[in-house]
């Protein structure tokens, strides 16, 4: 270094310094006066960390250079200097393969923050040392630092520069002249076969050493050794890990975990406060009691810091005694004593009775119902804990009139556990009854304000928004109503009233899942419904062959069974809104002329309209512009089928997903058809047209984002005279129509957004959504996912999070799983293990895959091998069907394995598919069926009666199309 640096020999001292905690020693003891502290958290790191902060407080100045301002040790800073993150900065990031991989700078750095190496050159210049620190980039930093080599240890990356680096990673050593990106073997030469070490002799020397006891040893004062390490999902000091939502739910906060027999012997609950006392100071902290750690053990993690809270902070009570070699301290383990502290008691003021009355026993009424289970208390994600931080904002700024509740709307982002919690606390709050409002409805009156129920049946969550949406306008309309799912509705619930049916179809004309049991129960029904007055809006989509078939088929059951049908059942198409407007006037139409009206408030005045509130951003009506991050074909070898694995970038949106849900993405059309279209209609490109919801816009934008250029409408056949459909590109090919610009929207079908299922987790992708897209032309070109597959990376996609209300992992991370996926059916499952991973979840997880051809249709085969590796996915059974003479379906490897499947369902496994509905879904339906009528020796109709256990027990769920 002397020689590469010009200088004198003997400038450079030969010897190393006497490690951190000798340093602090010197600092307290008045021998250091300065330092300065470079992206490190010594106050919050070092063991015994009472005697660092003695040392910063006894030095004369302190410098912390940092990306955080509010990290532990700035506040001993009398000078802070903001450095740049690794990501707003270039730097070579160098893996323990050896591995050299350049990072360039993705974002600017905030303010007036520098990179490290600029910051110390500045200082170092401003010192008088130019010559030695005049650098102008992390290139210059580089090149320096690649003169120097070592022989003896074979370290050399002088061929190594920034302009190379850019190429791609390079394995050092390489030397000048080097044109190898990989050097795998370090230390055998060329023509030997035994490697040659960097000793005298070229051989490896092995050390022996003998256990020694550590310095410290529990005693009869402090009986317990303290361990204390990382979380898997939490990094260092939370200054970085700690602002991740995702990463915080998994580890929401400190605590020390103890042994069941040590929880006894100190009278320990879970949730207990322990004081964890050493030589050198305490901490206190949550208890948990665990298997995981033996008696005469606890273990804490050191994460947890100053800016949590008081006496957090591990390295409080860890040892500072030194390894006489390596300097490091002991600071994985330390002799502590354990106390239970008794919780902090806050006295509430008594609260104010009137003569004569006595409080409400509400802890014996908990207790009495069995509420006090702190697991009855929801978990909000964090996009629901935003939505509910918006909705109590508001009821501060305009509170409720006295005697009125609260509603949580339906199309709120919560669960429906949450929902029901959120809305029994609104009732406790703000269920008040006064002198204006005790006074009770007319029977008349209350007999008419209760007569509506709306029943919905969704799997994607558009009719379960719609007839929340018809509630509405229904309750504007003077009605009371009771909106609910077909999953509540039980056989008494259908005999008396009217009721409103709002029920999308699934799969090839089956009731989406959470209708399911009720569609079994109504069509086993004997008893007549002749008390039952309704009507059927049905949601559907043309493309597929039985359009609107749930809908068809329950409106078909409900007359069968004498119902009386107060209008005909209308089928809507995906872009139902004009339809549904014209079903509005008809519905309240029908039900005034069958109704007395209602009579106005008190003070004659009519009620107010409710006002629809505007689309939450991030939803179907109002996407948000994600970047396209990946866009790489899953089997590169692939001839006949392009399936894409994509990956979208959320950003900073307030977009949030979890495995099962699905991305809906508004795609455009192809600029070709764009040009094929706007010819066959003779007009202008910027032709403006008017379209509902979207203003004025020119013609070509509106054929390229918001007209259906696939599949013609009714009105188009009519315009080209024909009577079959086809592609419409096709059909507009050599067609000429004479129209006018106000006829245009007429001619199309609104643009609709495609539905992918994720197939990523957050907790392994962060921000970037993964989906999984099979590119379809047959019989002619998906419009979305060419498009797709043809954009380049950073373009915009618009998109949205269609939560899933029911194809989710089991909330117990215990519990089985079994999937069963079919080509880019396996997209959710991905996302499963991932989440099963990544949150350790020990329950088994059972793959069966199907596709054509392994070679062009094995998705994700190296993830699923690591998988399998790890142990997360205990079993994978995969069918290839045309790799063979005789063909081969998932169904037949389900029945092959029948006997074990029965004994997971038996153990209480989930069971998921995700496929094709027309053939795949129905075939492993009746296989499940004939597994579980063979292996538990059962008749089919009592088979059939397990199956639908299972569905209604939220252990069967697809996800098919």
């Amino acid at each position: 270094m002397e020689a590469q640096w010009k200088l004198p020999p003997g400038t450079l001292r030969d010897v190393g310094g006497n490690g951190a905690i000798a340093m602090f020693e010197a600092m307290e003891e008045g021998r250091i006066k300065a330092c300065w502290i470079i992206c490190t958290n010594p106050v919050a790191t070092v063991a015994n960390r009472g005697h660092v902060i003695r040392a910063l407080e006894k030095a004369d100045y302190v410098v912390v250079q940092d990306a955080f301002a509010d990290s532990e040790t700035t506040g001993f800073a009398d000078s802070l200097l903001p450095a740049a993150l690794w990501a707003e900065a270039d730097g070579v990031q160098v893996n323990s393969d050896r591995t050299m991989t350049l990072a360039q700078k993705a974002v600017a750095p905030p303010g007036e923050a520098l990179a490290d190496w600029e910051l110390i050159a500045r200082v170092a210049c401003a010192m008088g040392f130019e010559q030695g620190f005049s650098f102008t980039s992390a290139a210059e930093v580089f090149a320096e630092l690649s003169r120097f080599t070592n022989p003896k240890t074979g370290y050399d990356c002088a061929g190594v520069s920034y302009e190379r680096l850019r190429q791609g990673p390079v394995q050092w050593p390489a030397p000048v002249g080097d044109t190898q990106a990989r050097h795998p073997v370090r230390y055998v030469p060329a023509g030997q076969v035994l490697p040659v070490f960097p000793t005298p002799d070229g051989r490896a020397i092995f050390y022996a050493r003998p256990w020694m006891r550590p310095q410290e040893w529990p005693d009869e004062q402090f009986p317990f050794v303290l361990n204390s390490g990382r979380l898997q999902h939490q990094w260092h000091t939370l200054t970085k890990t700690g602002r991740v939502a995702s990463l915080n739910r998994l580890n929401p906060g400190p605590f020390v975990e103890v042994s069941v027999q040590d929880a006894q012997l100190l009278g320990l609950q879970a949730d207990d406060r322990v004081r964890v006392t050493s030589r050198r100071g305490h901490i206190v902290l949550p208890v948990q009691i665990s298997q995981r750690v033996g008696a005469g053990q606890c273990f804490a993690p050191f994460h947890w810091n100053d800016r949590f809270g008081p006496d957090m902070a591990v390295n409080a009570v860890t040892s500072d005694d030194v390894d006489p070699l390596s300097l490091q301290p002991g600071f994985k383990l330390c002799a502590v004593k354990l106390e239970r502290v008794a919780p902090d008691v806050v006295p509430l003021p008594a609260p104010r009775q009137e003569e004569g009355s006595a409080p409400m026993p509400l802890d014996t009424l908990m207790r009495h119902f069995s509420l006090d289970d702190p697991a009855l208390q929801p978990d909000l994600p964090e996009q629901a804990r935003i939505w509910l931080k918006g909705f109590l904002e508001g009821l501060r700024m305009v509170p409720p009139q006295p005697g009125l509740v609260p509603d949580v709307p339906a199309s709120a982002p919560l669960p429906v556990e949450a929902r029901s919690y959120v809305n029994g606390l609104l009732a406790g709050l703000f269920s008040r009854v006064g002198e204006a409002c005790a006074q009770p409805l007319p029977p008349d009156v209350l007999a008419v304000r209760q007569s509506i129920r709306v029943w919905w049946a969704s799997q994607t969550g558009r009719a379960e928004a719609l007839a929340a949406t018809v509630a509405v306008w229904l309750r504007e309309a003077g009605y009371m109503v009771e909106l609910a799912c077909l999953d509540h509705c039980k056989d008494a619930d259908l005999g008396q009233g009217k009721a409103i049916f709002v029920v999308s179809t699934f799969g090839d004309g089956d009731p989406p899942d959470c209708a399911t049991p009720f569609w079994d129960t109504l069509r086993a029904r004997k008893e007549a419904l002749t008390g039952l007055s309704c009507a059927v809006l049905a949601l559907g989509d043309s493309s597929y062959a039985s359009f609107c078939g749930f809908g068809c088929a329950l409106d078909g059951r409900l007359r069968e069974l004498g119902a009386c049908m107060i209008m005909d059942r209308v089928d809507c198409e995906p872009d139902f809104e004009d339809t549904v407007e014209v079903w509005r006037g008809q519905l309240l139409a029908v039900l005034d002329s069958t109704t007395p009206p209602v009579a106005p408030p008190a003070g004659g005045e009519a009620a107010p309209a409710t006002t629809l509130p505007e689309p939450r951003v991030g939803t179907r009506d109002a996407p948000v512009i994600a970047r396209l991050a990946l866009n790489e074909r899953l089997c590169q070898g692939a001839a006949s089928k392009d399936t894409r694995r994509i990956g979208l970038d959320l950003g900073k949106s307030s977009l949030d997903w979890k495995p099962g849900d699905a991305l809906g993405i508004w795609p455009c059309n192809a600029v070709e058809v764009v040009k094929t279209t706007l010819a066959a209609l003779g007009l202008p490109a910027d032709t403006p047209v008017t379209l509902k919801g979207a203003g004025t816009v020119g013609l070509h934008d509106a054929l390229l984002r918001h007209f259906d250029l696939a599949r013609p409408n009714p009105a188009m056949l009519h315009a080209l005279g024909r009577t079959e459909g086809g592609y419409l590109p096709e059909l507009l090919q050599a067609a000429r129509l004479d129209v006018a610009a106000q006829d245009v929207p007429a001619l199309f079908r609104r643009m609709q957004p495609r539905l992918y299922s994720t197939a990523s987790s957050p907790l392994v992708s962060g921000r970037v959504v993964e989906l999984t897209v099979g590119v379809n032309n047959d019989p002619w070109p998906g419009v979305c996912t060419n498009w797709l597959a043809g954009l380049p990376a950073g373009a915009d996609v618009p998109v949205f999070v269609q939560p899933t209300t029911h194809f989710h992992l089991p909330a117990d991370g215990r519990t089985d799983v079994i999937m069963i996926g079919l080509g880019t059916g396996i997209a959710p499952f991905r996302g499963f293990l991932q989440e099963r991973e990544a949150l350790g979840a020990t329950g088994r997880n059972w793959l069966f895959f199907g596709e054509r051809h392994a070679q062009e249709g094995f998705y994700y085969q190296e993830e699923l091998a690591r998988f399998a590796h790890t142990g997360c996915l205990t079993r994978l059974d995969t069918a290839f069907s045309r790799d063979q003479p005789k063909r081969i379906y998932v169904q037949d490897r389900m029945e092959e394995a029948g006997a074990e499947l029965w004994n997971w369902l038996q153990a209480g496994a989930f069971l998921y598919i995700c496929g094709d509905a027309a053939r795949m879904a129905r075939d492993v339906d009746a296989a499940l069926r004939r597994i579980v009528a063979r292996h538990g020796a059962m008749p089919a109709s009592q088979a059939d009666d397990y199956v639908a256990g299972l569905t209604r027990g939220g252990r069967y769920l697809r996800d098919i199309y």
